[in-house]
């Protein structure tokens, strides 16, 4: 974690104790992780799209900087055809439950979360496109 946030836990808690699961600041062995460089905001739309052209594999995690942006990359996603969902804290409880369980199902896209503090948000899914039946 980061040395302010460490700095804050232990300025506000007694004996904290520290779980890690796995490797320190890695991912597992089956999360493949990369870094798009897109220059400009409306860029990363641009480059999202080209990866699902190029066969992106789900499950997919996208993270974002806010609520409004996760829903504007959820909306420009489903108007493509792709089937997505968000996630963010104010949806309900029974919200956020039926978005996991599409998601761990496979069933959509992209689950994008966001909460109301300052946080990054997720998106995250399966690439299909809805057939027009």
């Amino acid at each position: 974690m980061p040395p302010a946030v460490d700095d804050l836990v232990h300025s506000v808690l007694r004996q904290p104790v520290k779980v890690v699961v796995g490797e320190k600041n890695a991912a597992a062995d089956t999360v493949e992780q990369s870094l798009v460089v897109c220059g400009r905001e409306d860029g990363k739309l641009v480059a999202l799209r080209q990866m699902v052209r190029e066969g992106l594999r789900p499950p997919v995690l996208i993270f974002m900087l806010s609520v409004e942006q996760a829903m504007q990359l959820f909306h420009a996603l489903v108007y493509d055809g792709l089937r997505v969902d968000v996630l963010h804290a104010e949806h309900t409880a029974a919200q956020r439950e039926a978005t996991v369980s599409k998601f761990r199902a496979g069933q959509v896209l992209t689950r994008g979360r966001a909460r109301t503090r300052p946080r990054k948000h997720t998106v995250h899914g399966k690439c299909e496109r809805e057939s027009a039946q």
